[in-house]
């Protein structure tokens, strides 16, 4: 007998080996047996899905609101990499949310894209994990002083200034605002946000050099039909040069200036005040950027600059940099995008598919390599490209030999499709508790696979092979099911079950009808349970949340005898055993000792068995040499085996675990007695009673420590099944590896129970199931 206890449902994900385990019957519904293990990690709403092969591996590339992307192994579930995020602003400490993530495979290489809240769109290596890149915003190519530049656009509003050459940036203009042409040389305008006034500035952009500066605007009046700037007086450490482009200018002349902001020209007056006498003021201009003696640009609170007089036109030629800038471009017919590496390297990507090309998109080359300047302008964007996944406006074209399609519905469900007929195919795939926001298809182990992208932070994964049907209706208990144990009735096995809703019911092991009317009314919730027979009598022992044990009929529901007093404080485990040839139980409690009771006198046997420095949390039972004993594990973090016969301990406590051990079970390995302790370290390690020493290596990655642990056999072999979260995983203790495919469930498994021949008796919430191992 081995003891199980209950955790908060926590999930790893399954491998996608042959089923090792049938459903024999069920009370409700069969778990749909599409539905594999969730991938559990986000912390956030899983917004976008995509598929690859990484080394001819199957995996999944998530993007989630919690700001990260995530790769999956969807062979064994686990993550390939340490999560990756984009940009953090350090203003704000925020960093930016992931919007979309789309997948390609670029000369033999796999590689994720993914778009954030910032605008960027980052490229990731899905075999090293590491970045390979950022997407440039592409503005326009142009020849500046008989160099060919192409002008790109940072996410964080710089532009740069590139040569095509030599495939180097020349120059870079910070918080960009507008391009425009003026006097025959191209200029761009900049916008200093970190300024209250937010300050225009006019550079040349092939020298670099800055024209003019903004002037603060001291009011802003309407007279006549026209717009009036009053501006302040040039700053008296204006150069020389600014000066000789304004005439009869005195510098540091204190004077103010009216500026006609339809034509950017001056409005010469002895008094800007006298001449703005009957006009109506009007607020929102902050600054007039003048050049050569014109207003050329003013600066707008709250917007973006505005280009006046001489480039009035510009403006109306799309001159605003963030409206021009666009991540793709047409190259010789085809849309292809540029990046830059973290060495400054930028390279052309050729973002069209072509299912024609064995190793899929391409690396045109780094700008410069060919010693060639390629003709770069941008052009509109084609919904077949890679560019229209990784905009997040869809999943991109699918595989025409694809026999189904998935859909998701208002419902939030998945509905699997017949391509041909467009009809349901079997019921929808239903688990997430939230939005379904994206789907992605892969084939894993020769099988298609779906995974599903939701608000409740998980992506799930489904077999599409299966088929479901409805099952039965459900007829047993209507609180989560707590306690499984299994005994002998009328020379017929059966499960005993123990609810939430204070019941407990007896069910046929072969046929699953429960055998007799419930017994109700228990008294509290059971958190332990076993069987034994007393005076030739089958009784049930449960524990709850006190001290007390209580025996009953599972048939009639009586109570033979007095409970028994424990003085435990808590029980927190129970097994059943048998010592000199009376039925005993040994108890665990929270006042960190065990004790044995007889069942026939509801009295102890013999004095507590002390020992351990916290409380007692697991206990199981086994034969060592012909003899009793029990195993127990605690939260002082060691695991004790104690001879029932004496009450004395054997040998000094194993040790191993880094943190409170949950549960424990035993089972024989090749004739040898085993221990299996489960610990919050996530670990689960076999122990030989014989030689008192841990054998193999561990298991590990088990986040749901507190999940039930019991060795049934899968065949000829002794198995461990252990609760994780929302499945069944299997373990091989004499092999030391895993055994066969977890078996995934609806809800979080609560109890395990073995049962004869072989079979796994599971609960989650309310509902039970019992598997058996494969046939073959």
């Amino acid at each position: 007998m081995s003891e199980t206890s209950t955790g908060a449902p926590d999930d790893v994900n399954a491998p996608l080996d042959d089923p090792r385990w049938t459903v024999q019957w069920a009370d409700g519904p069969v778990p749909d047996q599409r539905r594999l293990r969730p991938l559990i990690g986000h912390g956030g709403p899983v917004r976008a899905v995509a598929t690859a092969l990484v080394d001819g591996r199957p995996v999944a590339v998530s993007g989630s609101r919690d700001n990260t992307v995530r790769v999956w192994d969807l062979a064994t579930g686990g993550q390939l990499h340490d999560p990756v995020t984009g940009r953090t602003d350090p203003v704000s400490s925020m960093t930016a949310e992931v919007l979309s993530v789309a997948t390609a495979v670029v000369d033999g290489r796999p590689v994720a894209f993914s778009l954030h809240g910032d605008d960027a769109v980052l490229v990731w290596d899905l075999a090293t994990g590491r970045a390979a890149g950022e997407f440039v915003r592409l503005v326009e190519s142009a020849v500046l002083d008989g160099r060919r530049v192409l002008l790109t656009l940072g996410a964080d509003g710089t532009l740069y200034v590139g040569d095509l050459l030599t495939g180097r940036r020349v120059t870079a203009f910070p918080s960009a605002a507008g391009l425009a042409t003026l006097d025959g040389r191209r200029v761009v305008l900049t916008v200093d946000d970190v300024d209250v006034d937010r300050t225009v500035r006019v550079w040349d952009l092939g020298t670099g050099d800055q024209l003019a500066r903004s002037l603060e605007v001291v009011r802003t009046v309407e007279l006549e039909g026209r717009v009036l700037a009053v501006t302040a007086r040039e700053p008296a450490q204006q150069t020389d040069q600014q000066t000789a482009q304004e005439p009869g200018r005195e510098p540091g002349r204190d004077e103010q200036r009216l500026w006609d902001l339809a034509t950017g020209e001056p409005v010469e007056t002895a008094s800007a005040d006298a001449a703005l006498l009957g006009g109506a003021d009007r607020t929102g201009v902050t600054t007039v950027t003048v050049v050569h003696g014109r207003a050329v640009a003013v600066g707008l609170d709250g917007e973006e600059p505005r280009f006046i007089g001489p480039l009035a036109l510009a403006r109306q030629n799309g001159a605003l940099v963030g409206a021009r800038a666009r991540e793709t471009a047409v190259l010789d017919g085809r849309t292809v995008a540029l990046t830059i590496e973290a060495d400054g390297t930028q390279r052309i990507w050729d973002l069209t598919d072509d299912r024609q090309r064995v190793n899929g998109m391409r690396v045109i080359g780094a700008l410069g390599a060919s010693g060639t300047a390629p003709s770069f302008p941008p052009g509109p964007e084609q919904d077949a490209d890679l560019w229209h996944r990784i905009s997040g406006r869809g999943n991109g074209p699918s595989d025409s030999g694809d026999p189904v399609l998935l859909t998701v519905e208002q419902d939030d469900t998945v509905v699997v499709r017949d391509r041909a007929t467009g009809k349901p195919v079997g019921p929808p795939l239903t688990g997430h508790t939230g939005k379904v926001w994206d789907v992605a298809t892969a084939v894993v182990d020769g099988r298609p696979v779906a995974v599903t992208a939701g608000a409740d932070h998980t992506l799930r994964t489904w077999d599409l092979t299966h088929t479901h049907g409805a099952g039965p209706a459900r007829t047993g208990h209507t609180g989560t099911v707590s306690a499984i144990t299994t005994a002998v009735l009328d020379g017929s096995p059966v499960v005993v079950t123990a609810a939430a809703d204070r019941t407990l019911r007896v069910w046929d092991l072969a046929t699953g009808r429960q055998v007799a009317d419930p017994v109700t009314g228990l008294e509290g919730e059971v958190t332990a349970m076993v069987t034994s027979v007393v005076d030739g009598r089958q009784v049930v022992v449960t524990a709850g949340s006190g001290d007390i044990l209580h025996l009953l009929d599972p048939v009639g529901g009586e109570h033979p005898g007095e409970p028994v007093a424990t003085h435990h404080g808590r029980v927190l485990a129970l097994a059943a055993a048998t010592l000199a040839g009376r039925p005993v139980v040994v108890t665990a409690g929270a006042d960190r000792t065990a004790a044995i009771w007889d069942l026939a006198t509801r009295r102890p046997v013999g004095e507590p068995l002390t020992g351990h420095t916290s409380r007692v949390t697991a206990v199981a039972t086994a034969e060592l040499a012909g003899r009793p004993v029990a195993v127990t594990g605690s939260w002082d973090k060691t695991v004790r085996l104690w001879d029932l016969t004496t009450g004395r301990p054997i040998g000094e406590p194993l040790t191993g675990h880094t943190d409170w051990v949950t549960s424990v079970a035993t089972t024989l390995v090749e004739g040898r007695p085993v221990a299996v302790s489960r610990s919050r370290d996530k670990t689960v390690r076999v122990w030989d009673l014989a030689t008192m020493r841990e054998t193999g290596a561990p298991l590990t990655g088990q986040t749901d420590p507190n999940g039930p642990v019991v060795v049934t056999f899968g065949g000829a072999r002794p198995v461990v099944a252990i609760g994780q979260g929302q499945a069944v995983r299997f373990w091989d203790p004499a092999a030391g590896r895993e055994a066969g495919s977890e078996y995934a469930l609806p809800l979080p498994a609560g109890a395990l129970a073995p049962a004869p021949g072989g079979r796994l008796v599971v609960a989650f919430g309310p509902e039970l199931t019992v598997l058996c191992p494969a046939a073959g």
